[in-house]
């Protein structure tokens, strides 16, 4: 698009729940991973209708780039480098396709192993 084709608006912000709404979705579609389990109080605050996720550090530095700090759990057996490669990916498109930022990081931390219950 040419310099003289665009047309300034203003602003539009996005809050970080959205980010973390994206953010979540896109993990559920890697098979084998998910965010770290909610505690008590992160469960009662879901009950009166505020959803938080535990697991998704959002940071926005002055550059107005965005890091994000990720803490998942991984099914035993699976290979935790290609596991965490494949989260990034993932995340990476889905940020791609629907928010037009500065994604500077998708840092994994791999918090823990989950045996599947037989």
């Amino acid at each position: 698009m040419k310099k003289e084709d665009k047309i300034d608006l203003g602003s539009v912000q996005v809050h970080k729940k959205v980010f973390a709404e994206i953010i979540s979705s896109a993990i559920d579609e890697v098979d084998g991973v998910h965010l770290i389990q909610e505690n008590l109080g992160d469960k009662l605050v879901g009950i009166f209708g505020q959803k938080d996720f535990p697991g998704i550090d959002i940071k926005v530095d002055e550059d107005h780039e965005v890091t994000l700090e990720l803490q998942i759990l991984v099914r035993y057996g699976m290979n935790i480098p290609d596991a965490a490669r494949q989260v990034q990916q993932t995340i990476k498109s889905a940020i791609d396709k629907t928010l037009d930022i500065n994604l500077k990081d998708i840092n994994v931390n791999v918090q823990g192993i989950e045996r599947e219950v037989q």
